[in-house]
């Protein structure tokens, strides 16, 4: 299109778009500085400048495109939404919740009116807002949401409110894997709920089902499956083929939230509500004990997921070297994925070995990664699976998280896990205050250890 129409705005704002979808930010920014030079005046490229710049973390110059999009344009009410997501992740989110609000008084489309819902959702509950968070939250699942998931189930749905006494009730695992950890905190209150006459069925992803069904051992546990239909996401639950007329009500794990977790007094004081095999704790705790010598501390840094700018949200691995340089700790590795990049770098750079415990594929065998997680005297990280894992199960839990993560529901805690000990940036992506907080933390325990 542009060798064709050279100069056109649309044009250049639509390619830099595809470039900044695949990572490629530094070939966005030239397309984008050049459409700018040949006339500044068009709000969206600014906007989609000001994109680019979040994606790779560069919170101060997104912040100023978004600004002069919004001078071009104020009732551009996607510069507006993204200004107010760049505001969030710096911790102001009073601001936050003015632009998102805005955004949603102007003319847009019903998909981009769902999106700003379900992020205003966030900014409410980062307010301790987190009954009208949790009410904005269903936006999800609407059908005009452009990254809604159909729940193949023909049955009721559960609304708040409803009597579960007595009643069968199915609850699907929703968003990714460490959401599904998360929002089982709820799972014993609905248990309570259905009583001993009531039922609960859960469809989780399939590596969790051996955790949850030892967890919760009076629920029926199975595992769902997700397709891609005319690019939409289908989840289904084979486990229960022919068997529907069962169920009573059904619900995504998240939308009980709703009734079960509206106020911060709602989290209740439980640490874990996971159960790992104590055989296998066993077993780990014996091969722990012929690594290195000194306290066992599990490390995780990095998410497999890495679409949405969610790198922004963890630190480079250069920056955990006041970490690795604590003496008398042997670091196990908890990391999942591809990560001999990271461990070889510790070698190289800074002389320490990451123990890698042998026989066992974690990203693949939750279960026995809830064990070996057990088996820790502390694991310290971002929020991934594996940490919400160890949290669940109530092993002890350093979190190091961002200014504006809403999981943490407006506190300086993580009230989904009591037990865990939260370290925050003084800034957004300001990681050398925090990571030498950790290592003086981390220093002062194995010397008490």
């Amino acid at each position: 299109f542009l060798r064709r129409y050279p100069n056109h705005p649309e044009g250049a704002n639509n390619l830099a778009c595809a470039l900044r979808t695949q990572m490629r930010f530094d070939e966005a920014i030239e397309v984008l500085k050049a459409s700018i030079l040949l006339d500044p005046s068009h709000s969206v490229v600014w906007n989609t400048l000001g994109t680019v710049m979040a994606e790779q973390g560069d919170s101060a110059n997104a912040a100023i495109f978004f600004d002069e999009a919004l001078r071009l344009d104020p009732d551009f009410a996607k510069a507006r939404y993204n200004r107010g997501n760049m505001s969030l992740a710096l911790g102001e989110v009073e601001r936050a919740l003015d632009d998102c609000d805005t955004a949603l008084t102007k003319k847009i489309t019903e998909d981009e009116r769902q999106m700003m819902l379900l992020a205003r959702s966030t900014i409410k509950i980062n307010l301790g807002r987190i009954g009208e968070g949790w009410d904005d939250y269903e936006a999800r699942l609407h059908p005009q949401f452009s990254d809604v998931t159909q729940f193949m189930i023909n049955r009721p749905n559960w609304t708040p409110g409803a009597d579960l006494s007595g009643k069968t009730l199915l609850l699907i695992g929703e968003q990714g894997l460490g959401d599904e950890i998360l929002f089982a905190n709820l799972i014993p209150d609905v248990l309570e709920a259905l009583g001993p006459e009531g039922k609960l069925i859960l469809a989780v992803e399939q590596r969790l089902i051996p955790l949850f069904q030892r967890s919760f051992p009076t629920a029926e546990v199975g595992g769902h499956k997700t397709f891609k239909v005319d690019g939409r996401s289908v989840r289904i639950m084979p486990f229960l083929d022919g068997r529907a007329e069962e169920i009573d009500l059904w619900a995504p794990l998240a939308s009980p939230l709703r009734e079960f977790r509206r106020r911060l007094e709602d989290f209740p004081d439980r640490t874990g509500f996971l159960a790992a095999d104590p055989t296998r704790v066993a077993y780990w705790r014996d091969q722990l004990a012929a690594a290195p010598a000194g306290m066992k501390v599990g490390l995780l840094w990095k998410s497999a997921i890495t679409n949405g700018g969610r790198h922004r949200f963890f630190s480079p691995f250069e920056q955990w070297a006041p970490i690795l340089a604590t003496p008398g700790v042997c670091l196990v590795n908890l990391q999942y994925g591809d990560c001999a990049q990271e461990l070889e770098q510790a070698r190289r750079d800074f002389g320490v070995e990451i123990w890698t415990p042998p026989g066992i594929d974690l990203k693949q065998d939750l279960d026995d990664v809830a064990a070996l997680c057990g088996a820790m005297d502390l694991v310290i990280g971002f929020a991934n699976a594996t940490l919400n894992i160890a949290a669940a199960c109530g092993v002890p839990t350093w979190l190091i998280s961002a200014p504006g993560a809403w999981p943490r529901l407006g506190t300086k805690r993580y009230p989904w896990y009591p037990q865990v000990r939260t370290f925050l940036p003084p800034a957004f992506a300001d990681w050398s205050p925090v990571m030498s907080e950790v290592g003086g933390a981390l220093a002062q325990a194995a010397a008490a250890d």
